[in-house]
């Protein structure tokens, strides 16, 4: 049991735990009989530990399942081509595709990760395309 000191039932819990109990029954975790007597004990419960005890055996606990996140494929595509395909389009695919990448990653709510991978594939990007420009700028200045 917690440290905390138990806080009196509202109606509002005691009509939850009245709901749970009769979700329960037809379930069939309860008979009627056995249904009838906790309801009388909910009604007339004054704690809320009260009411926790009589659910507690009947209902499940409620478990909040987050979702794992995932790694964005875009990132690790602009990642791959920044960093291998130093050339032209690869250049150019790195730069849009970590873009891309970073704008779902910025939608997915906290549900996609890669956010470092599409920035380095993309910093990767524009690094080969300013490459890229200063050896045309180079070639045509000789």
């Amino acid at each position: 049991m917690s440290n905390e000191p138990d806080l009196r039932a509202s109606d509002a819990d005691r009509e939850a735990a009245v709901e749970r109990l009769r979700a329960a029954a037809l379930d069939g975790r309860l008979d009627s009989d056995e249904l009838e007597e906790r309801l009388a004990q909910a009604y007339s419960a004054r704690w809320r530990g009260e009411l926790a005890r009589l659910t507690e055996d009947v209902t499940p606990p409620l478990v909040f399942v987050r979702p794992e996140r995932q790694v964005n494929p875009l990132a690790i595509v602009s990642l791959v081509c920044g960093i291998f395909w130093i050339g032209f389009f690869g250049s150019l695919a790195a730069v849009v595709m970590g873009h891309l990448a970073l704008s779902q990653i910025a939608r997915s709510r906290g549900m996609q990760t890669g956010r470092a991978a599409a920035l380095v594939g993309t910093a990767f990007g524009y690094l080969g395309l300013t490459a890229l420009l200063m050896i045309l700028l180079f070639t045509l200045a000789i």
